[in-house]
């Protein structure tokens, strides 16, 4: 297949990826820092033209049944996949939440996909780069979670949690029939101070205390979840799957995730339902 130019997959005319150092590249990254800074989230929504968006949506479901299936609860934590006994069984340390969704990693993902192509994308990684504040950064090269797919069913969540690091970058691919939204909490913990009592009262009452943005599909969102309480809402009743590609970089060019987290994702079973076909 002849490489497609991710120029011609974004859309640079609102988004100048390629020309950040004009004057309308320099009020952009201005735009996208502040907001980042200001509300823990940039949302590009439409990044992604409608005709690359279709064909990525084509290659991302045809990967669908490769995928591992996690369904493994967790605390909202770092170590978020076992319970620290030494917090009382109510504490929000030790609270467990739905982590459930299919996963296709990096090396089961055609390299001349169209999303692996806006990943590698050397002005993309520029832009991150400036965004974050790095002195440099590289696509992570880890053949396993360098680039994935999530795919959310019905009823599948990605329960609260904070990230371990802050620079999350994900690509809105195809959203369900109903639910699934993204939920956070900017600001809600400190280097001092984790509120466990508000962290308590966003699980008892998400609507009330957490902010939802509506990201449609072909949005790429950058996310500062550190200090931010976030979840990928349950997925309802739906006809099509959540799709969400994930790009991973790293300040270092040999980037590689631990054996053991790999291992872990590769010991889950491939042959769960599909969610191509609504759910009796």
């Amino acid at each position: 297949m002849k490489p497609v130019r991710p120029a011609a997959l974004v859309d640079v005319g609102r988004y100048p990826m390629d020309n950040l150092d004009g004057p309308s590249g320099t009020e952009f990254l201005a735009s996208c820092r502040s907001e980042l800074q200001e509300k823990s989230i940039c949302v590009l929504e439409g990044f992604v033209k409608p005709h690359a968006l279709a064909g990525m949506v084509k290659e991302t479901r045809a990967l669908i049944p490769l995928g591992y299936y996690y369904d493994r609860p967790r605390t909202s934590y770092e170590g978020n996949d076992y319970v620290d006994r030494n917090w009382p069984s109510d504490h929000p340390r030790t609270v467990e939440h739905t982590n459930r969704y299919r996963q296709v990693l990096n090396y089961q993902i055609p390299n001349d996909s169209l999303v692996r192509s806006v990943f590698h994308w050397p002005a993309l990684t520029e832009f991150v780069r400036r965004i974050l504040g790095f002195d440099t950064l590289y696509t992570c090269a880890c053949p396993h979670l360098a680039l994935t797919l999530q795919i959310a069913m019905e009823g599948d969540s990605n329960g609260w949690h904070y990230d371990s690091n802050n620079g999350n970058i994900t690509l809105l691919i195809q959203e369900p029939d109903s639910g699934g939204e993204f939920e956070y909490v900017p600001g809600l913990r400190e280097d001092h101070d984790e509120h466990y009592d508000d962290v308590r009262a966003v699980f008892e009452a998400p609507r009330r205390h957490a902010r939802r943005t509506d990201i449609r599909p072909g949005t790429l969102v950058l996310f500062n979840g550190k200090y931010a309480l976030h979840r990928v809402a349950p997925v309802g009743p739906t006809k099509r799957p959540r799709i969400i590609a994930i790009f991973s970089y790293d300040r270092r060019p040999d980037k590689l995730f631990s054996r053991d987290y790999i291992d872990m994702v590769r010991s889950f079973r491939q042959d769960a339902e599909t969610g191509l076909n609504p759910r009796p």
